[in-house]
């Protein structure tokens, strides 16, 4: 797997990623993430990796989600790893994060008036 072949993997992976149900974000991994948003940045570009993918024999796929409640987290986690299983022509090696997003339903909102 080439660099390129990588990049389009990436993308394919995000782009599947954000439409399983209970994905709500793809956020830029840790790691070699932070350092491809460095380098993006420096080169003028806005879009930093959010899912890396480093090519090999076995490549390696490095991505945090962002889950909220349509279903529960374990579930989603094991349908994320299917996703990218999927996507990928060679062997792969995932590193998942995942945080949950809590949000409150609006009538638990707190108001205040004045």
């Amino acid at each position: 797997m080439t660099e390129a072949e990588a990049a389009e993997l990436a993308a394919r992976i995000e782009q599947d990623l954000l439409a399983e149900p209970g994905i709500s974000a793809v956020y830029p991994a840790s790691g070699g993430g932070r350092l491809r948003e460095v380098a993006a940045k420096l080169r003028g570009a806005d879009d930093a990796a959010r899912v890396v993918v480093r090519p090999g024999e076995v490549a390696q796929v490095e991505v945090a989600l962002g889950l909220d409640d349509a279903r529960p987290a374990g579930e989603t986690a094991r349908a994320a790893q299917r996703i990218i299983r999927r996507a990928a022509s060679v062997p792969v090696r995932i590193r998942l994060t995942v945080a949950h997003l809590d949000v409150a339903p609006p009538e638990q909102a707190v108001t205040t008036t004045a």
